[in-house]
């Protein structure tokens, strides 16, 4: 098995690569770039990574990166490249990196590989040896720190070693990106990705389009590219990305002119109207429209759920196609929560130690689901009181569900529209369509109190696993951490929660609010107690051995 110190070694003996072009060919030293495309593998050819490499090489220098470009690529090739480009990357003037593969990918034992042209195996141990480790790869650029890094694989493909040899596992593992990077995928873990039948793979053509798009930011582009291909494979394919980014990043820099005040406000006005025009729509084309135009907007986690669910009911309807997803049924309690009850595995185990996971939010509304919530002082801890939710309407065709009779109104995700007294102008995207470390979304909206309105603002992430108890149990969560703003009174806002896929409330929130002084104007704590809830969402529910109580494991991937 290759170690590190042998990888280094090996490395730095090496010849240099093979490229097409001047091998350091663009302006800017401080935005350095690697592509990578093999297509000319013995056992299983491809068509379209020299095409995809060459594309994409050329964007980048188009952008300004200083680029080393590689076509069919043998190991010692892709091995000199990879020690020639950390050196650069090394350099205190590299800010910004991008490392670019077309090819075979595969994963064994939660590593990931990329394939030399000349790569053969016929067992695990011959796959390690041949092959370039993308996890030691990542963790030596990673060394470099105060850079960003950005990573694109196309290297998802069927039966890279032809008959010779097949791994255990398809396609890639899930990675976490580390901090300051963004892994992009051409397909989500464990599938494989098309060749394409045009000049370009499926992915590779999306990414040259979106990208090539001044001013758009990374995130936003690699989010139209995934709607695309997803779209475009008929959910076949369906790509994903990995962020720890701490900042807005662009292809070209040109797209860093921060927005005014006033441009803000216009963007979010298209926003809302947008929203308006599609918002009681049963058609994929208009939610689709809307992503393409606000692919992080205000209801962009709302739209991405809606969409999922016309696109499953369209694979249902379709002629001689796979069962689809049967909706929720109301009945006998799934999942019973409280004092002295056993919890239910909620999130299945992993043996994956480079990721936490990535999990549909699943929730799934039924009339008579009940929860019992504790509200208490986060400051002090005394309990101000204890409230009992029961559900009384579930209008799947307006994304509605009523408690109390509406006294308090959210959507199929639990986002809220009405708590009481408190009227929201539109859902609040207090959660995202799925769980993953890392992810960001952004939350606008107006609300109004017996008559006053006023205006407020979050960003989201999900930034960690944390086990918690509360009075219902101990439970394996996803923290979501917020900070935002309430423009009109000037008051600065926390907003934490800890989530678990399948259940419909989060086990704990805190909302803290802090007048422009520092004083505290809410120290609210929200603790579940006990938790009736009749229905999950199938695509994420898997029966588990033992007890009626623990018969839930929730499955990764199951949103895509």
């Amino acid at each position: 098995m290759t170690t590190r110190r042998h990888f280094i070694q090996t490395l730095g003996a090496l010849p240099p690569a093979m490229t097409f072009g001047p091998a350091w060919a663009s302006t800017d030293t401080s935005r350095q770039a690697l592509v990578i495309g093999n297509g000319a593998y013995a056992e299983a050819p491809l068509v379209n990574p020299v095409n995809d490499a060459r594309a994409v090489a050329g964007l980048l220098n188009q952008a300004g990166f200083t680029v080393s470009s590689h076509l069919n690529a043998t190991r010692t090739d892709m091995l000199g490249a990879i020690e020639r480009f950390a050196a650069e990357v090394r350099k205190s003037s590299t800010q910004q990196v991008m490392l670019y593969f077309a090819g075979h990918g595969v994963q064994l034992d939660w590593r990931n590989y990329l394939l030399p042209v000349d790569a053969k195996a016929d067992n695990a141990e011959q796959l390690r040896r041949s092959c370039i480790d993308l996890n030691q790869l990542i963790g030596e650029l990673g060394k470099a720190k105060g850079k960003t890094f950005i990573i694109m694989l196309d290297a998802c493909r069927n039966d890279p070693f032809g008959s010779a040899y097949r791994p255990q596992q398809p396609g890639l593992s899930q990675f976490d990106a580390p901090v300051g990077s963004l892994l992009a995928y051409a397909t989500s873990p464990g599938n494989v990705a098309s060749d394409g039948t045009g000049s370009n793979g499926l992915y590779t053509e999306n990414l040259l389009r979106e990208l090539s798009v001044k001013g758009a930011k990374i995130e936003d582009a690699l989010k139209r590219v995934r709607l695309n291909v997803r779209l475009a494979s008929n959910g076949a394919q369906i790509p994903w990305e990995t962020t720890s980014l701490e900042s807005d990043v662009f292809i070209f820099e040109g797209g860093k002119s921060k927005l005014s005040e006033a441009e803000q406000e216009k963007l979010l006005e298209e926003d809302m109207a947008e929203w308006a025009r599609v918002k009681s729509s049963s058609k994929i084309d208009d939610y689709a429209g809307y992503l393409r135009k606000f692919p992080n907007g205000r209801f962009a986690e709302i739209v991405q759920t809606r969409l999922a669910r016309l696109l499953a009911e369209k694979e249902k309807a379709r002629p001689q196609a796979a069962p689809a997803i049967p909706p929720p049924v109301d009945g006998a309690p799934t999942i019973k929560l409280g004092p002295g009850l056993p919890v239910p595995v909620l999130m299945a185990p992993t043996d994956n130690p480079y990721s936490a996971g990535r999990y549909a939010l699943g929730r799934s509304f039924s009339v008579g689901d009940t929860f019992t919530v504790r509200q208490s002082d986060t400051l002090t801890g005394v309990e101000v009181r204890v409230s009992t939710a029961r559900v009384t309407k579930v209008d799947r065709s307006t994304d509605r569900v009523e408690l109390n009779n509406g006294v308090a109104v959210f959507d199929l995700m639990g986002n809220p529209v009405k708590l009481g007294p408190v009227e929201y102008d539109a859902p609040v995207q207090n959660f995202p369509a799925e769980l993953q470390i890392g992810k960001k979304w952004p939350s606008v909206g107006r609300l109004t109190v017996r008559g006053t309105t006023s205006d407020f603002n979050f960003d989201y992430q999900i930034t960690r696993r944390e086990t918690i108890t509360v009075p219902a149990g101990t439970f394996d969560t996803f923290v979501i951490e917020a900070r935002g703003w309430n423009r009109t009174y000037s008051t600065s806002l926390s907003h934490t929660l800890w989530v678990v896929p399948g259940l419909n409330v989060a086990v704990r929130r805190d909302y803290i609010a802090r007048d422009n002084r520092g004083g505290f104007r809410n120290t609210d704590r929200f603790e579940l107690v006990e938790l009736t809830q009749g229905s999950v969402d199938n695509r994420c529910a898997a029966p588990l051995s033992g007890t009626a109580q623990r018969n839930l494991v929730i499955k990764s991937n199951c949103s895509t």
